[in-house]
């Protein structure tokens, strides 16, 4: 144990708590985002959310999560059903 850790922690990795998942399956198809749809299209960077979708297939729903880009390192936690984007 870690002489700075407090006696009643365990040490443990991210992998031990999270599960990693890549987006693939869950990405939208097209891009045409409105606002008049429904379901959020997200990506980990500043902007967040880069539209609504009306695609069915493919929501994320296994709530919450964290999304995590690893180009940027860019983090959001979600808490509610979305899509990922495609990269543009």
């Amino acid at each position: 144990m870690s002489s700075s850790m407090k006696e009643d922690w365990i040490e443990c990795t991210f992998e031990d708590l999270l599960d990693y998942e890549q987006p693939t399956k869950y990405i939208v198809r097209s891009t045409k985002y409105s606002d008049e749809y429904k379901t959020p299209v997200l990506t980990a960077g500043k902007s967040f959310i880069k539209g609504y979708t009306n695609e069915t297939d493919g929501i994320f729903e296994e709530l919450p999560t964290i999304i995590f880009d690893d180009f940027t390192t860019a983090t959001q936690f979600v808490d509610f059903p979305f899509n990922p984007s495609c990269r543009s």
